[in-house]
């Protein structure tokens, strides 16, 4: 049996969620001995796409060349060219091309149940499976070459601590609400990646410049692989925020790095997220804040050695094994 796995973003300076997925699932496949290839070739038992980009290829793979497709959805959902939901949406809104192109899937794969939820309820047809996403522990070592990065990249003094968070320029209440973390915590430098709408990329920018942030906030758009590795790695902490989008595999990343997780509440929370034991939860930023400060002085309770058991515990060969089972099912047509 034979696998292709495709996701190519339009500029990889710009791509870090699709092209860490990608890589997760070729070293799940390789873990548990399944062949895989990342362009159309004879002999492909079945394709496995991650990108509504890419409904043309999966259109060709399914009807020309008679192969199942797989389709991931929503793990990455913070890269513009693995989205799958609006990012200009103040709820999670699937568009158009993307219900077109996971209504072609033959199965759809996705986070935890609320996504699958979520699915159903947006008018997504085909069989759903739930399958958490993994992390590759080694990825994260803090003695790695690459821990230094983050801060070399930015010129970011060893003195000054920094706090990561991710999302979408698309949502102004999470920004809003960093915003407000930042003003309350002014000893220390956050650092937001966030994805912007292709199409009002020029716009979101002159804004952006515009708004009135404090000096410690530092908005930023999405960085190479490296460099946000090197992130979180050097940070005391990283906000989980899915208010809007999902953000499943960011916090894992973060447990796996030994960062502490913090999150505002949401109606639909992340599983991995529990609040005391491996993240906590606030209502409101000042209150976020006062933590994040007391974290960084060594007063504060902290949840990181239960969080880095959970990202243990979703390692890439039960991951890979759950992977083949749906691989061989699709490719003897069951």
């Amino acid at each position: 049996m034979k696998v292709f796995i495709h996701y190519q973003s339009r500029n990889a300076s710009d791509a870090f969620e699709g092209t860490r997925l990608r890589k997760t699932l070729k070293g799940a496949c390789e873990v548990v001995d399944v062949p895989w290839v990342d362009s159309p070739q004879p002999g492909v038992d079945v394709a496995h796409f991650l990108s509504p980009r890419d409904l043309v290829l999966l259109k060709e793979q399914k009807y020309k060349e008679g192969i199942p497709c797989v389709i991931s959805a929503f793990y990455a959902e913070d890269d513009p060219d693995a989205a799958f939901l609006s990012p200009k949406e103040d709820a999670m809104a699937l568009t158009k091309r993307s219900l077109e192109f996971l209504n072609e899937a033959d199965h759809i794969l996705v986070p935890d149940k609320r996504m699958e939820i979520f699915a159903r309820q947006s008018g997504v047809t085909p069989p759903i499976d739930v399958l958490p996403p993994a992390v590759r522990m080694n990825r994260f070592s803090k003695t790695a070459i690459e821990s230094k990065i983050f801060r070399r990249y930015f010129s970011i003094k060893p003195d000054i601590k920094t706090v990561v968070a991710t999302g979408s320029y698309g949502d102004k209440k999470t920004l809003d609400l960093l915003k407000k973390v930042a003003e309350c915590a002014p000893t220390l430098r956050f650092y937001f990646f966030g994805a912007t709408p292709r199409k009002d990329l020029f716009s979101l920018k002159q804004k952006i410049a515009s708004w009135h942030k404090p000096q410690n906030l530092f908005l930023q758009s999405i960085v190479q692989d490296d460099i946000y590795r090197s992130a979180l790695m050097n940070s005391i902490a990283y906000i989980s925020n899915d208010s809007v989008h999902p953000d499943p595999v960011g916090p894992l990343e973060a447990f796996a790095s030994k960062t502490q997780v913090v999150a505002f509440i949401s109606e639909r929370p992340d599983p991995n997220l529990k609040e005391g034991e491996t993240c906590f939860f606030f209502n409101q930023p000042e209150d976020m804040a006062e933590y994040l400060v007391a974290l960084n002085s060594g007063t504060a309770e902290s949840t990181i050695e239960n969080a880095y058991a959970v990202a243990k515990s979703h390692n890439l060969i039960q991951y890979g094994k759950k992977l083949k089972q749906l691989y061989e099912a699709l490719a003897s047509g069951e």
